[in-house]
């Protein structure tokens, strides 16, 4: 009952995790796109404060080429020490971090146009008054940036937190049928082979850690190991009349693959199709390498009254969470015939 109460709490605790996940404050302002985005923006704003300040009659390269290295130096100082604070501005709480970014980028405004104007006031006929109006637009540019990429992030966090979800329900998802049939198993093991019945239970318990864990990738070879223990739990049940053979390239066992994915697709070969024949079949998993792709193929006997559903069933659970984790890297095809079903899917490990 203890065990039981303390499962429970985990799931519990589990569930408010993946409900609550915390999600940065701003985008990556290290990333390429983003920082080159910025630039884009600034630019714009500098055109536009330009045509407010002059008008088109005065406008001229000369006036734009000194609003724009104002902007653009504020913009990029600003973007470098927010960059550099960025972990600790994702630790605080968004109005402190909100309202840090914000002095920040009016302490550089401040100190920018400050030594503008203390240098070259009288040059470019510019007083503390001027410096006031920098400020005022500043505050009122800087609070919408903000909170713009505020609310950018926090949709990606958003869909972020959605996508980790869906990759648990999916891992969760263990078909009844196949627990009915494990505790049968079980249940008659324990009098005629209490050793064989007790690997049944660790076996079993492998299985439903894995399934009950946060959604990750593993290593191939973690992967195949939790399969084997599956399909010793299945080989209690239907004997010889159950095969495995694998190929397994060598330069594939430390790849990458989210956790029970394999495993569906065994229990699907197993289910409608040798399950379905009397004599029974073998599966053939081959895993290889192929131009930085991954390749997972697997070919089971077909019987001729299975239903084709549940092998689809179990593809789009199995497609879904690689998708989730890979993107549009995933590629998949199915070849079927009168006697041998195969899934072949691959996805792209290049630049992960």
């Amino acid at each position: 009952m203890f065990t039981i109460k303390n499962k429970k709490r985990q799931l519990e605790q589990g569930v408010n995790e993946a409900l609550n996940i915390k999600g940065d404050f701003l985008p990556d302002l290290k990333s390429p796109p983003v920082a080159l985005g910025i630039v884009l923006v600034c630019e714009l704003l500098a055109i536009v404060l330009s045509l407010a300040a002059f008008g088109l009659q005065d406008f001229d390269w000369q006036k734009l080429g000194m609003v724009s290295l104002a902007v653009q130096w504020i913009a990029l100082a600003s973007l470098l020490v927010l960059a550099l604070m960025s972990n600790w501005l994702n630790q605080r709480h968004p109005a402190i971090a909100g309202v840090s970014c914000f002095l920040i980028v009016q302490l550089l405004t401040l100190s920018f146009f400050g030594f503008v104007i203390g240098q070259y006031g009288h040059v470019l006929q510019l007083n503390y008054w001027h410096l006031g109006q920098f400020l005022l637009i500043s505050m009122m540019i800087t609070g919408i940036g903000l909170r713009y990429m505020y609310l950018q992030q926090q949709y990606r966090n958003q869909q972020q937190a959605h996508l980790h979800s869906q990759l648990q329900a999916l891992q969760s998802r263990i078909q009844p049928h196949f627990l009915f049939n494990c505790m049968n198993t079980i249940a008659c093991l324990i009098d005629v082979d209490p050793e064989k019945a007790e690997q049944a239970v660790e076996d079993l318990s492998e299985l439903f850690r894995a399934s009950l864990a946060e959604p990750k990738l593993v290593s191939v070879r973690d992967e195949i190991t939790l399969c084997e223990r599956y399909l010793a739990m299945e080989k209690l049940r239907m004997g010889e009349r159950l095969h495995t053979e694998w190929d397994v390239a060598e330069e594939a066992w430390p790849m990458p693959i989210p956790s029970l994915v394999l495993q569906p697709l065994l229990e699907n070969a197993i289910k409608h199709g040798v399950h379905h024949l009397p004599e029974g079949g073998t599966i053939q998993i081959q895993v290889l390498m192929q131009n930085d792709e991954l390749h997972l193929m697997m070919s089971n006997p077909l019987a001729q009254n299975a239903r084709s559903s549940g092998n689809q069933l179990a593809l789009n659970n199995v497609l879904a969470r690689l998708r989730g984790h890979f993107g549009d890297k995933v590629k998949w095809n199915i070849e079927q015939s009168d006697e041998l079903y195969t899934i072949n899917i691959r996805y792209q490990l290049k630049n992960l």
